[in-house]
């Protein structure tokens, strides 16, 4: 009938109309986002905006094209009516009307009502199963991105609608299915931090939004977002990405310890980032670490050590780190797998941690908000420990006592045995500490330490409340209630100062960053000046190279071998006069310090004009490409597009080399929207999918290291610094790159994205 209809308006000789053709689709799927990760990070957007609290990703037989991708969210759902007018309507207004969400009023992350078409971009069809909590049934449509197909009309393609039995109370499930890349765990993780990026997870302040119509009376508290990725592989489950797992993936360090079925207590600390394992005993007394406990058996815990602001977590994460610690951070105790309550509490400090931080006797940061810890004890008979008829906390007998010094006392152990590894001072008067000699910025960086010690302290010192003694409460509420207010303005000055103190120490921080930067770049204008003088001076010696080699040419009889050693040579003096001349063009270039929009394809062509002969001699095939007539970046250095396009070869050669394969390698540079776009390929041995977001840490490489009769020259290549350069470069325009998935015949993609240059910024140049 639509088709009909649209026929027969066709016939219509005073007014024409537009018609959509089915192929758009396909066009706002795969060019809405650049890369597979935010595409799906778009539909986790529509999940916050449904008032979900949590979103479930779950990727089954991933590593493969084909493979399945479910988003599962507790949203409010669509009815029917919803669904055809909002998530069936190309660039619906809904979010435009409504830019607040209904239940916990938060303002709603999707504006363009497109985002939905990220399912097209992932996979070839898309499953949609929803139901609100007032419906009987829920709802399943059915897409098949194949139907929507060039020269057909977009109104023309029908999608089946059906009730079916409902999944749950409320929500949504996308199930994307013939997935049209491969999924990594690295880029499953990149999922998370993507959406994390824009999505706030928990409300700073937690007060409510205020009464719903639809539950008059009641105020609703905005519970947060919680993000969760899955992948499953052969029926199996496994969780890659959550806000815990990628909290405790910044640790220090992961501190357990264990009590046996016998009464021995041992503790272990492991750091990665540190580079440290270690263990312990911990005995009854401190007399004797060999004694078995008296009362407790079957104990053990585990927790996440954190240090902030020492350099060692990403900025980008820091600030949600320390807010989910401030809630729930300190030692949750389980029994016989059940929480037991108020232990690991906000305030509630069990094991005396706070109290020891507030001594300043031990040191190192050890308060509750740098554990996240969990305690679990296996106590079936009940004979152990017994919990208080309120069924708050366990009674304080001899039990209680041997499990919180226990405790205690691993955790005191091993802060300290991570103090002493990174040479930071243990106790308060210790006499063997010997301070060693600091650079300027060390000096700046212990400068802010001190600073967040200070911080740290005044946060981990609260004024107490009075009034939480429940008898005589009529009474001692009300004696005690002013004093509780001034306590509270008290800890609200506390916070704030801690505030600032943090914010001066990261300042800090930067500026001795900065001292390192400036220390690393008289280095490198050392050596720019030393290059810059080589190619200067060795430009002289050319013309003669190329006299003398052509003389032995025109004066060697044909065909013998003083011609072709002749021959060989101007050959060779050529590509270098090549080399040394673009080397040479490079430096005036940085000399004269002026920012230039940068055409891409004219940097390709010169830079492939230099490495043709050293292609020639590795047998090296490559291929060039671009998508867009017009390839001008935002304002660069010219040279530096030199040394990203060198460290990128540098490595593929490398890599060829290892995978020992007949070496090819792709240049392919676009366009989309306001970014251009340069893709690096090569068919070397790849890299390990452990090894996709180390790569780009500085002094990280793949390459094996030399042996004893190493030249300087095999030492110097393969330092770990290349790919950091090229990440510096990038990012100081406001750009990025990352590996990507390769097309057939290619192993590794670099993708480098970077801002466009304005049509005001091309038209200055004139170009």
């Amino acid at each position: 009938m639509l088709e009909l209809s649209s026929q027969l308006a066709s016939f219509d000789r005073d007014n024409v109309r537009f018609s959509v053709d089915a192929g758009v689709i396909d066009r706002l799927g795969k060019e809405l986002v650049a890369r597979h990760e935010t595409a799906v990070s778009e539909l986790v957007k529509n999940a916050y905006d449904a008032d979900a609290s949590f979103v479930e990703i779950i990727f089954k037989d991933s590593n493969n094209i084909g493979g399945t991708l479910s988003l599962e969210d507790d949203g409010h759902g669509m009815t029917k009516e919803q669904l055809v007018n909002g998530f069936m309507k190309i660039s619906s207004s809904d979010k435009f009307h409504n830019p607040i969400s209904p239940l916990y009023k938060r303002i709603r992350a999707g504006k363009k009502g497109i985002g939905r078409f990220a399912t097209q971009r992932l996979g070839e069809k898309l499953i949609i199963i929803t139901q609100t909590e007032e419906s009987e049934y829920a709802i399943k449509v059915e897409i098949d991105w194949g139907k929507f197909n060039m020269d057909k009309n977009l109104i023309s393609i029908s999608n089946s609608i059906i009730e079916v039995p409902k999944e749950r109370v409320k929500g949504t499930t996308l199930k994307i299915e013939g997935l049209r890349e491969n999924w990594s765990v690295p880029a499953i993780k990149r999922v998370f931090k993507y959406s994390m990026d824009v999505i706030q997870p928990f409300p700073i302040s937690r007060q409510s939004v205020g009464p719903i119509e639809e539950k008059i009376g009641e105020d609703i508290t905005d519970p947060g977002f919680e993000i969760r990725c899955w992948q499953s592989i052969n029926g199996g489950l496994e969780e890659i990405a959550d806000n815990d797992t990628m909290i405790f993936e910044h640790a220090l360090a992961e501190i357990t310890g264990e009590i046996d079925n016998e009464g021995f207590g041992d503790w272990e600390v492991i750091s990665t980032k540190l580079g440290l394992i270690d263990s312990g005993i911990i005995g009854r007394t401190q007399k004797d670490e060999k004694e078995p406990f008296k009362f407790i058996r079957n104990l053990k815990f585990k927790a996440y050590y954190f240090i902030y602001n020492i350099g060692m977590i990403p900025k980008m994460v820091t600030g949600y780190i320390q807010q989910k610690a401030n809630d729930s951070g300190g030692f949750r105790l389980y029994r016989n797998g059940f929480r037991v309550l108020p232990y690991g509490e906000p305030q509630n400090d069990w094991l005396g941690l706070d109290e020891s931080q507030r001594r300043r006797v031990i040191l190192p940061p050890h308060g509750n908000n740098s554990f996240f810890g969990f305690v679990e004890i296996t106590d079936h008979s009940g004979t152990v420990f017994n919990e208080l008829s309120s069924r708050e906390g366990l009674f304080k007998d001899d039990s209680y006592d041997e499990l919180v010094d226990f405790i205690y006392r691993s955790i005191l152990a091993s802060v300290l045995r991570i103090a002493e590894f990174r040479k930071k001072k243990q106790k308060t008067g210790q006499k063997n500490y010997q301070k060693d000699d600091l650079s300027p910025s060390e000096e700046v960086n212990k400068l802010a330490d001190d600073l967040d010690e200070l911080a740290n302290s005044i946060s981990n010192n609260p004024t107490e409340s009075k009034t939480e003694n429940k008898d005589n409460e009529s009474t001692e509420n009300n004696e005690h209630k002013k004093e509780d207010e001034e306590n509270y303005n008290n800890n609200t000055e506390n916070e704030e100062q801690s505030r600032k103190f943090r914010e001066f120490a990261e300042k800090l921080r930067s500026a001795a960053e900065s001292l390192e930067e400036l220390g690393l770049l008289r280095v490198l204008a050392g050596l720019g000046l030393t290059i810059g003088e080589f190619t200067h001076e060795i430009k002289q010696y050319l013309p003669a190279f190329d006299v003398d080699s052509e003389f032995i040419i025109q004066n060697s009889p044909n065909d013998s071998e003083i011609k072709n050693r002749g021959i060989r040579l101007k050959q060779s003096f050529n590509s270098f006069n090549t080399y040394a001349s673009y080397f040479d063009e490079t430096i005036s270039q940085n000399v004269q310090r002026e920012l230039i929009i940068v055409e891409l394809r004219d940097v390709v062509n010169q830079f492939l004009s230099v490495i043709i002969p050293d292609l020639e001699r590795g047998s090296i095939n490559i291929t060039k490409s671009f998508n867009d007539p017009s390839l001008f970046t935002c304002k660069m250095h010219p040279s530096e597009w030199a040394s990203i396009l060198f460290n990128l070869y540098s490595n593929s050669k490398k890599a060829i080399k290892r995978a020992r394969s007949e070496g090819k390698i792709s240049i392919n540079a676009g366009k989309l929207d306001n970014i251009v776009y340069l893709e690096f390929s090569d068919n070397g041995d790849g890299v390990p999918d452990e090894n996709e977001e180390k790569i780009f840490n500085a002094f990280f490489t793949t390459s094996s290291q030399v042996g004893h009769k190493g030249t300087q020259r095999e030492e110097l290549a393969g330092t770990g610094l290349g790919l950091k350069i090229i990440s510096d470069i990038i990012g100081a325009y406001g750009g990025e790159i990352f590996l990507t998935p390769s097309k057939d015949g290619f192993k590794t993609t670099f993708r480098i994205e970077i801002p466009a240059a304005t049509e005001d910024e091309i038209a200055k140049y004139d170009i």
